[in-house]
């Protein structure tokens, strides 16, 4: 006689305090934000940039699978607008071997001298930065973007934001710490950085830095999202 499994109850879904990591809405506008965000419009819907590039394909599935497969683009490398992504261990080599890839990136697009050296630290820093909260065995996502001017970086971790208000707020200020650096290289060149809750399906927290609208006469856009660093 055959015995069907147990049903188990579905736990409702836990929600985050209001002190933890907050994620919020994007705005419906298309301008560049402070720190380099530009919404990607997705089936009427829009999410952040720093969303765009994470360690999972946010784009939307097409209904029909095309066979032969589209191109890739095959046009020249252009100093803007470009998006990469590397994903790598949370390990002690890992912020050398992200500051030579992306050192080799922004040569082949031929990116100004003068935006190379900030970029390269930018890339080394946020790799340490995702590293300190990342366990070992564990990938960190970094991606590298250039868009209307504005060159960000992008850090993925995987320590999801805190339920508890306190340790909530604890962590925080340990990100804060962590991203001094970044955030004092950042504002020095016309950016600004932050760090939110990963927009799902990824977990852990991402964490952007900016810089290029001081140095390049990019328009000073408005508004922010998610927590200053």
């Amino acid at each position: 006689m055959s015995e069907s499994l147990p049903t188990v109850p579905a736990k409702p879904p836990a929600t985050l305090s209001a002190d933890s990591l907050p994620v919020r809405p994007a705005p419906r506008t298309s301008a560049p934000r402070p720190n380099g965000e530009l919404p990607l419009e997705t089936g009427g819907s829009a999410l952040p940039a720093y969303a765009f590039g994470s360690p999972y394909a946010l784009q939307v599935a097409s209904r029909i699978t095309q066979c032969p497969p589209p191109p890739p683009d095959l046009r020249d490398p252009a100093a803007s607008p470009f998006v990469y992504g590397l994903t790598l261990p949370s390990a002690a080599a890992t912020p050398l071997i992200a500051h030579e890839t992306a050192d080799a990136v922004l040569d082949v697009h031929e990116v100004e001298d003068e935006l190379v050296e900030p970029a390269l630290e930018l890339v080394h820093e946020l790799a340490v930065h995702a590293c300190r909260f990342t366990g070992a065995g564990e990938m960190i996502h970094l991606v590298l973007r250039r868009s209307d001017g504005v060159l960000q970086v992008v850090a993925h971790d995987t320590h999801a934001p805190h339920l508890n208000s306190r340790l909530a707020r604890q962590c925080a200020e340990r990100r804060r710490v962590s991203l001094t650096a970044v955030r004092e290289l950042a504002e020095g060149r016309g950016g600004e950085c932050g760090f939110a809750a990963a927009h799902p399906p990824a977990t852990g927290v991402c964490t952007w830095a900016s810089i290029g609208a001081g140095l390049t006469g990019a328009s000073d856009p408005g508004g922010a999202q998610g927590e200053a660093a």
